[in-house]
């Protein structure tokens, strides 16, 4: 319990380090050695010993002591251990083999979230995490970690993960159960790692796997180099019946890579009679670098995964060579390029298939977030062409005016923007921030919108009645945004993205910052975030008319404020756009004649720089300078503009002046 009441928050990277102590003391910390009063006595760090240890558990057995909690821990190891002697015999088995009983962590709905998302996030909190045995039960994702620490750490963090869908946290429940196959003995044991050895080739960093039950230990290929000499059957001359379709043979192969092999590049599992690939999955997260793999002559038939491939387990190895040639799931495909298609959904990296050069598909092709790729610099806004820029601009400009005005009956003034069929849908959620959080919005204001959303990621809410929250039709729309909160923009955050431009259709998207309520806008707690994408078409004789239109609006923190308000101050100091003529954009849209007379007429402006403009009067571009040199300085807004006039709005010119002063600015300048 901590001081403060409730259960105590356990640190989970700490919980899995302590298990080295075992192998070497001198790793434990030299305050743990004066620690005799056994107040920090944690039972998950004794549930491994206790095993390891065996019996004892008793009166005078091992771990028992006067005082200092340890006969309750003591008790609590023994009732652990006769449970899992409990789970063995009721798993079944025989007098030789014993059932194995592993941790079983259930994720609660983790169907919906997915795999990767929550390895991605259980490994934020602990490292070297080795998952067993993924499936899906009921919409809830199970599997194993053979680790008593690492699973402990697993339902340590339970709650603390959320749904990057929902934001609802994730539950890890932690559970001991029969892991579905038996043990192996010793002797079977040293026999498979002597295989191993004999068929792994340090020079290729190749394991050869191909026919492992009939071991002939007679290799000569790039996955093994043998000679005759170096031994007979290994496993028939002992009338071992050691094939990898029993899963405790498998399990062990896994588990002697893990240890010793950790280092394959090439793996082959050539003629096996693997129907289902869920135990070799396993080694997914053990050898992480697998670039050749040969599964053929396997049995491999079902379709059990949503890749369209039954490999589909596999997915997450750089694979660049496959074989996968007489499998029977190859006969379901109706020609090569559907085959090539679904192996590049798993492997994307796949250039060799079944010993073909094959090129892999634009659609199919992955960037590596590993490499690192120049990406360009960011610009404020994109709108293709000149006349684009001016049509888009006047058109937003005209628009948000209409709807920010402070009676919304008069929003019916934007009824000539759309088409008679045109579409209109609102999305109202939250957006959480990096620490997990999420902002706050007005609820009365916020449930306005929430009447309404239809985020396609949250279908539950509405698929009952979806008529009801898409409105179709220039007077039913305009019949919704009357009864939408009165807002405020602010048009110098808008950003304007152009993502498609042909003969009679133009999409782009404006997003930004907005304020429920007249109130002038000067406490940015109180901003929230929108995003709109108009999907317009051309009328004709230079009109055009909104055919959809999509509203998100979410709440914002102030640190999220600040980065797009600096996103957005960098990117001004490139070169911006041709500047652009504005005219009547929503009534009648016709801009093209105005902008041919206009340049017939008058010279067209030069570009100008931010300084430039700034230097010639432009308030808008000034405050901005103001707002971003205060955040660099760290000085007030009005030795900072003092700074910038000094140098002509030359913002370089007055950052290296600042530098050059720094020492002798008195300390009033600064917030």
């Amino acid at each position: 319990m901590s001081r403060r009441g409730g259960h105590q928050k356990w640190d989970a990277k700490k919980m899995t380090m302590k298990k080295l102590i075992y192998y070497d003391s001198d790793l434990a910390p030299r305050f743990d050695d004066d620690d005799d009063d056994g107040k920090d006595f944690d039972p998950r760090l004794f549930r491994v010993q206790g095993r390891n240890m065996g019996g004892g558990y008793g009166r005078g057995g091992r771990g028992s002591g006067k005082g200092n909690g340890r006969d309750r821990i003591s008790l609590k190891i023994h009732l652990d251990n006769r449970r899992d002697r409990q789970l063995q015999r009721g798993a079944g088995g025989s007098a030789t083999t014993t059932a194995v009983v592993m941790n079983q962590i259930k994720v609660v709905r983790g169907a919906a979230i997915g795999k990767d998302f929550i390895m991605r996030s259980i490994g934020q909190y602990i490292d070297d995490v080795k998952p067993l045995l993924f499936r899906v039960d009921r919409g809830d994702i199970t599997f194993f970690v053979e680790d008593d620490d690492t699973a402990a750490a697993i339902h340590a963090i339970s709650r603390r993960v959320r749904d990057p869908n929902t934001n609802a946290p994730i539950t890890f429940l932690l559970s001991r159960v029969s892991a579905g196959f038996a043990t192996i003995s010793m002797n079977e044991r040293d026999l498979i790692a002597e295989c191993l050895k004999k068929r792994y080739n340090a020079e290729t960093h190749a394991l050869d796997l191909s026919e492992f039950g009939l071991d002939e230990c007679k290799f000569d290929t790039f996955f093994c180099r043998i000679s005759e000499k170096a031994g007979g059957p290994l496993f028939r001359s002992r009338s071992l019946h050691l094939s990898l379709t029993r899963n405790n043979i498998m399990m062990a192969v896994v588990d002697l890579i893990d240890q010793h092999y950790g280092d394959v590049t090439a793996l082959s599992m050539k003629g096996n009679r693997l129907r289902f690939l869920d135990f070799f999955a396993c080694l997914l997260y053990r050898i992480r670098n697998v670039k050749t793999l040969d599964l053929s002559a396997n049995q491999v038939h079902v379709n059990s995964d949503r890749q369209g491939i039954g490999i589909g387990e596999l997915k997450g190895w750089p694979v660049e060579a496959l074989f996968f040639e007489n499998n029977p799931l190859c006969g379901s495909y109706s020609s090569a390029e559907a085959y090539l298609s679904a192996v590049h959904r798993v492997f994307p990296k796949v250039t060799v298939l079944d010993g073909i050069p094959v090129q892999r598909s634009l659609s199919s092709v992955v960037p590596d977030l590993d490499e690192n790729a120049k990406l360009p610099p960011f610009k404020p806004s994109f709108y293709g062409t000149d006349d684009h820029r001016a049509l888009i601009e006047a058109f937003i400009v005209e628009f948000i005016a209409a709807y920010d005005d402070p009676d919304v009956n008069n929003r019916k003034n934007l009824i000539n923007a759309y088409d008679e069929n045109a579409t209109f849908t609102v999305c109202a959620e939250n957006l959480t921030d990096a620490n997990e959080r999420k902002p706050y919005f007005n609820p009365s204001i916020y449930s306005t919108y929430r009447k309404t959303s239809h985020n396609i990621k949250c279908m539950e809410r509405w698929e009952r009645f979806r008529e009801k929250v898409i409105y179709k039709g220039a007077m039913d729309i305009i019949v919704a945004l009357r009864k939408l909160p009165v807002t405020k923009h602010l048009m110098d955050t808008f950003l304007v993205d152009v993502s498609l431009i042909t003969d009679k259709h133009m999409c782009f998207a404006v997003e930004g910052f907005f304020r429920d309520g007249l109130e002038k806008v000067g406490d940015d707690d109180e901003l929230r975030f929108f995003c709109r994408n108009f999907v317009v078409v051309n009328k004709g004789d230079g009109k055009i008319a909104v055919v959809n239109d999509m509203l998100f609006v979410s709440g914002v923190f102030m640190e999220r404020i600040q980065r797009y308000k600096s996103m957005v101050t960098n990117s001004l100091k490139l070169p911006p756009d041709a500047a652009v003529a504005t005219t009547d954009a929503i009534g009648g849209m016709s801009i093209a004649d105005n902008i041919q007379s206009s340049a017939a007429s008058v010279p067209q402006p030069q570009e100008l720089t931010p300084s430039e403009r700034a230097a010639a009067g432009d308030r808008q571009m000034q405050q901005q300078m103001v707002d971003a040199f205060c955040q660099e300085s760290r000085m007030k807004p009005e030795w900072s503009k003092k700074c910038l006039i000094d140098q002509n709005w030359n913002y370089e010119a007055a950052g290296q002046a600042f530098l050059a002063v720094r020492d002798r600015i008195p300390a009033e300048a600064f917030q």
